[in-house]
C-alpha cells in the first residue's frame, strides 16, 4: 500500500477516536483523517469522498455501533465497490464470533484496541 494520507475513522466511542487520531499522528498522517460516529456517518462521509475524488486509503472501523455496526457498513460499501480502500477492523471485543467474522469479511485486518503505533504500522 502507498503511503497513506487519508483515513476515515469510524468510531462512536470518543475516547478510542481521540486515541486513534493520536497514533495517527504520531506517524504523520493527521491532514486529511475524518471522523464519523456509526456506519450511517461513514457512509454518507464515504458518498462525499467519492463525490470529491477523494476516498479514504484507509477505514479504521469499530464493530459496534449503533446505528449501523462495522459488519452492516462493510456490507453497505461492497455495493460501492471501492478497491483502492483498505478496511481494518478494530474492537475490544473477545469474541471469537466476531473474530471469525471478520477474519472472513473484506476487512484487510482485524485488531484489537487500542491501537498503538505497532499495530498500526503493520498495516500500512
Amino acid at each position: 500500500m502507498k503511503q497513506v494520507e487519508r483515513v476515515l475513522v469510524i468510531d462512536d466511542d470518543t475516547t478510542a477516536v481521540f486515541l486513534i487520531k493520536h497514533v495517527l499522528n504520531s506517524i504523520g498522517i493527521n491532514e486529511h483523517t475524518q471522523v464519523a460516529h456509526n456506519g450511517v456517518e461513514g457512509l454518507a462521509r464515504i458518498r462525499e469522498a467519492a463525490a470529491q475524488g477523494r476516498l479514504p486509503q484507509l477505514i479504521l472501523l469499530d464493530i459496534e455501533m449503533p446505528e449501523m455496526n462495522g459488519f452492516t457498513f462493510m456490507e453497505e460499501l461492497a455495493k460501492l465497490n471501492l478497491t483502492d480502500t483498505r478496511i481494518v477492523l478494530l474492537s475490544s471485543s473477545q469474541s471469537r464470533y466476531d473474530r471469525d467474522r471478520a477474519t472472513k469479511s473484506q476487512a484487510a485486518a482485524f485488531l484489537q484496541k487500542p491501537l498503538t503505533k505497532d499495530k498500526l504500522r503493520s498495516i500500512i
